[in-house]
């Protein structure tokens, strides 16, 4: 019985994170790329580890613990990183309907508020809303 839910998890972890994949091909924007990247495969992994769990072995059950805490630790850190670069590099949101709320004048009309006058914060120099 408990190899058939492992079998079950192990390819619901596989079909989760295909998912994950298929959307950093489809999504228009490294933003949204980057939140299907993350979430998608943050969760295949976990469904993976808990399929490995189900072998009752203590060893296997602290390394997919261990695991697991490293995952929750280090994905959000990693994809704030990766979103910061692009934003760095004034990667532009193309995603439909998408809103920068980041209250900064970036180039390509990607202010928060068009009607807003951008002011220059000392300092950096950069022209900010």
């Amino acid at each position: 019985m408990s190899a058939w839910v492992a079998d079950a998890l192990v390819l619901l972890g596989v079909v989760v994170m295909t998912v994950g994949v298929y959307g950093v091909f489809r999504m228009p924007d490294v933003y949204t790329e980057l939140h299907a990247a993350s979430k998608a495969v943050f969760l295949g992994v976990v469904v993976l580890l808990v399929a490995s769990t189900v072998t009752g072995d203590g060893a296997i059950i602290a390394r997919a613990a261990l695991i697991g805490v490293f995952l929750v630790l280090t994905t959000p850190v990693a994809a704030h990183v990766i979103a910061l670069a692009a934003y760095r590099q004034e990667e532009r949101m193309e995603t439909p309907g998408a809103l920068d709320e980041s209250g900064h004048d970036l180039p390509h009309g990607r202010a928060a508020r068009p009607d807003a006058e951008p002011v220059t914060v000392a300092g950096d120099g950069r022209r900010r809303l």
